[in-house]
């Protein structure tokens, strides 16, 4: 009886252990993968018309940026068509500077329409960052203090009730937003009003999917009856 004891407890460590590992597979996140990225190392050339550096997107729209990531002090947008599906969290990173607002800005996000306000929805639907303070747009019109030109919207499908968060150099600004009706957005991208001047040296697009709780409870349970087959 000692013995079959001694077994017992020897066994549980092992069964936990893949307990513990194969919750951690299921449960965390997969891999983020990348839809469209845009590297700024061409000339003096629009960018529009050209194809993105990940994605095989065309970027399509007004003459904003070139291919070298200078603005051009025009009105419009400059984006990629995108429709997001639930189940995902979508991260869309750029790098802008602006060193003359002139009373105008810059902005990057998703886009309901591929036009200098496309991004408004509605009054309270933010889907963008636009500089001038660093506002998000449409949307809360409060002013933040800028900390850092590296700048992240993240788009959450996940629940029924998508969010969006806004941050600068990983610090988020204000509080995440849950929308009351999901946006429609079928583009992401640049967009501009008036003569701001600057630069943009960065794009990203990427897709995390998370696995439904019911999948990865499946999972677990699936491997633990493997193990106790085995064992048997």
């Amino acid at each position: 009886m000692k013995n079959l004891t001694i077994k017992a407890m020897r066994k549980k460590p092992a069964l936990f252990g893949i307990l513990a590992i194969t919750a951690t597979l299921s449960c965390g996140n997969a891999f983020a993968a990348v839809i469209y990225s845009q590297t700024f190392t061409g000339g003096a050339v629009t960018l529009a018309g050209t194809t993105s550096t990940t994605g095989s997107g065309t970027w399509t729209g007004a003459n904003i940026i070139n291919l070298n990531g200078n603005s051009t002090g025009v009105d419009g947008a400059v984006s990629l068509t995108f429709t997001p599906q639930s189940g995902f969290i979508y991260d869309l990173t750029a790098t802008i500077n602006v060193t003359a607002a002139n009373g105008s800005w810059v902005g990057v996000g998703f886009l309901e329409t591929n036009a200098t306000y496309g991004f408004f929805g509605s009054p309270t639907t933010p889907t963008a960052l636009r500089t001038s303070g660093w506002q998000t747009w449409a949307g809360p019109g409060a002013n933040y203090t800028q900390t850092s030109n590296d700048v992240l919207v993240r788009l959450d499908t996940t629940a029924s009730q998508w969010t969006a968060a806004f941050f600068q150099g990983g610090v988020q600004m204000g509080s995440t937003f849950t929308y009351t009706t999901n946006p429609t957005i079928n583009w992401v991208g640049f967009v501009s009003e008036g003569p701001a001047v600057g630069s943009v040296s960065a794009f990203q697009l990427t897709a995390t999917a998370v696995p439904e709780p019911t999948a990865a409870l499946l999972g677990t349970l699936g491997m633990l009856a493997l193990l106790r087959r085995r064992r048997a």
